[in-house]
């Protein structure tokens, strides 16, 4: 299974969004994308230290639960949570034919943060 962007995306603003460190948002709490495929994006999340999450796991299927985003969830969040910024990123990283990883996006929000300021 490819990573997708967008709903990495969209877990992370859920996160944020998500008023106490108690609860957790299951693989069916994010809509519009199937229940195996946002739990694996909860796995590869945790496994770079973007998040914090847990295994749910029963006999018939490996299920993760997130809780929290980490200091460098948020500031990856941070770099990407503008539509506008978010936008430009995907563009700019396909009109270049590079592959989107974790620190190309970080570098191109980066510079196009830069650009916008004064």
């Amino acid at each position: 299974m490819k990573r997708n962007w967008d709903l990495i995306r969209k877990i992370l603003l859920k996160l944020e969004e998500k008023a106490d460190s108690t609860s957790w948002l299951e693989n069916t709490d994010i809509k519009g994308y199937d229940s195996h495929t946002v739990s694996y994006h909860y796995k590869l999340l945790k496994t770079a230290g973007i998040i914090e999450a847990i295994e749910i796991s029963t006999m018939e299927e490996e299920s993760y639960a997130a809780l929290s985003l980490t200091w460098q969830g948020h500031e990856f969040l941070d770099k990407i949570r503008n539509d506008n910024v978010w936008n430009k990123v995907k563009s700019t990283v396909q009109s270049k034919s590079l592959d989107l990883s974790l620190d190309v996006i970080k570098q191109v929000a980066t510079a196009i943060i830069s650009a916008m300021l004064p």
